[in-house]
This record gives structure tokens, C-alpha cells and sequence, in this order.
């Protein structure tokens, strides 16, 4: 009787702590239309600078440091990407709440359904968009590498990029090099690596973590211009990192940068499917 009861309590116990949130949101958030008309800009115009607000997120930090371990500072150094605009600075982001803000050391990232990148002007033109930030630009030099680490939690998955490793220059051909990998999340919580034009016989899609709701990992992914490779880990743990998979691709002329956040994709006419919700920690780059 005893042993039965130790039982019930410990999983009561469990179930309470499970169904603790990770964040609260105070305020609401106005409708796509009318971001669009507050926010002083133009439909096709690529640096609105009108800014667009939102409610606010609260992070349970207590909750979220039991996944991912105390959290280091974000750095500041990088620039924002939004459905309105590209290229605003760290200093503007307060203006973009509705997309992009950061809690402590938390970025939190949000879409929200029906959006779209309205960059382009016309809704028919428009794509799916993204809330990304980036990095400055690193120079590729033989032998050198280059890291970028940080810790993903899905609140509210959504199909996006959540990571690009990005290559400066073009290839004999002149075309632009662009991307040699993306970090994808699926509508349902898993996270794979996704190779740019893979060699013949080699995996496309290679599976880091299922069912990754309300869960946090670990990813590092090293490059030097032309190789590069992933790992993961759990957060808290402190066994070195596993590789993933590695490869290669056509030899940066330039430099390499980093991107993170959410990326819906640039397919015309469709729009962000539904609400999305991703918290970084813990970003590090060298």
C-alpha cells in the first residue's frame, strides 16, 4: 500500500511539473492587416523601418533552465530579418516585438499563421517569410574553421528553416553559392539536417531528433568555407558532441555567416501556415 502510494505521488508529481509552461504572454497581437497599416510602411518596400508590436513574452526561466542549463548572454552583434524588412540592427529590435524579441538571455522567435513576407508587394507574389537574426560575415582561409553552437527549444512547431550556414561569392559557373546546408524543424517537432545539392548517393535529409516539442537540444555546426559538419546534444549533458553528418561544398570565394530563427520558405502566394514559437539559447559563435 505504501509502495503504491510512493508511486501515485511520484508521477502526480511529474505530471504537475509537465504541464508548468515554459513562458506566459501578456497583451494580444493585432491582426496581420493591421500591422500593415500601423506600421508606416509600403507593401514591396525591403526596409520598412516603421517597426511592428506585439504582446509580450514572458519566459519561465526557472522551468527552462532545468532543459538547457544557465544561459549565456546573446549576442549582440547581429541584425534581424523580418516579414517587413531586412536589415535592422540590434539596437532597432524593440520596434519588432510582434516577430523578434529577447527575455534575459532567451530569443524568442514567433510567426504567425496567415502571414506573409510582403516584401516582394503584391500578396500573390509575397512568400511565407521568416523572423531570422545573422551574424557578421567570417573570412574563409585554408585550414581555418569557423563554429556556431546554440540551444533550440520548440514551443510551436512549424515547417522552417531554423538554421543556414550561408556562403558569400559564386561558382565558376557565376552562380551564387548561397546555401550549403539548412537545419529544418518539421510542423511536427522533428529537427533534420538538410543538404543543398547533395552528391549522388549521399543522404538528402539526415533525422538529429523526433518528437521535439517542449524539448531542447543542443547544435553545433562547424564550417571552413568548404567542409562543414553537425552535431547535437542534449543540453545538460556533458559527454562530448555527437556527430550528425558532415559534407562538403563548392569553396566559398569570400566569407561564411550564420543565420537563425525561423524561415518558412520563399515559395509565391503561400503564406506562414500556423502559429509558431521557438525559443535560442546560448548562442556562441568563434
Amino acid at each position: 500500500m505504501k509502495l503504491w502510494l510512493i508511486v501515485v505521488l511520484l508521477s502526480s508529481a511529474r505530471a504537475v511539473h509537465a504541464a508548468e509552461p515554459l513562458y506566459t504572454c501578456e497583451g494580444t497581437d493585432p491582426s496581420f492587416a493591421a500591422v500593415q497599416a500601423s506600421s508606416g510602411g509600403q507593401p514591396g518596400e525591403r526596409f520598412n523601418r516603421g517597426g511592428a508590436l506585439g504582446s509580450r513574452i514572458h519566459v519561465n526561466h526557472e522551468l527552462l533552465e532545468k532543459q538547457v542549463g544557465q544561459t549565456g548572454s546573446i549576442p549582440k552583434n547581429i541584425g534581424l530579418h523580418t516579414e517587413f524588412s531586412g536589415g535592422i540592427n540590434h539596437k532597432d529590435i524593440s520596434q519588432w516585438t510582434r516577430w523578434y524579441q529577447e527575455d534575459g538571455n532567451v530569443q524568442v522567435f514567433r510567426l504567425f499563421k496567415g502571414e506573409q513576407n510582403i516584401r516582394s508587394g503584391e500578396a500573390e507574389k509575397g512568400s511565407p517569410g521568416r523572423v531570422e537574426v545573422y551574424a557578421p560575415a567570417l573570412p574563409v582561409a585554408p585550414g581555418v574553421w569557423h563554429e556556431y553552437e546554440a540551444t533550440y527549444t520548440i514551443i510551436k512547431p512549424v515547417g522552417a528553416c531554423i538554421f543556414q550556414l550561408m556562403h558569400d561569392g559564386k561558382d565558376k559557373a557565376g552562380n551564387a553559392l548561397l546555401w550549403p546546408l539548412h537545419i529544418d524543424m518539421t510542423a511536427q517537432g522533428e529537427i533534420h539536417v538538410l543538404r543543398r545539392h547533395p552528391k549522388s548517393g549521399t543522404e538528402k535529409t539526415i533525422i538529429i531528433a523526433e518528437n521535439m516539442v517542449g524539448k531542447s537540444i543542443a547544435i553545433k555546426v562547424r564550417a571552413n568555407g568548404e567542409d562543414w559538419e553537425v552535431y547535437q546534444k542534449d543540453p545538460l549533458d556533458k559527454a562530448p558532441w555527437k556527430l550528425v553528418t558532415k559534407g562538403s561544398y563548392t569553396k566559398a570565394e569570400g566569407k561564411i555567416s550564420f543565420r537563425w530563427g525561423m524561415y518558412c520558405g520563399s515559395k509565391k502566394g503561400n503564406t506562414v501556415p500556423k502559429d509558431a514559437l521557438l525559443f535560442v539559447t546560448n548562442v556562441k559563435i568563434q
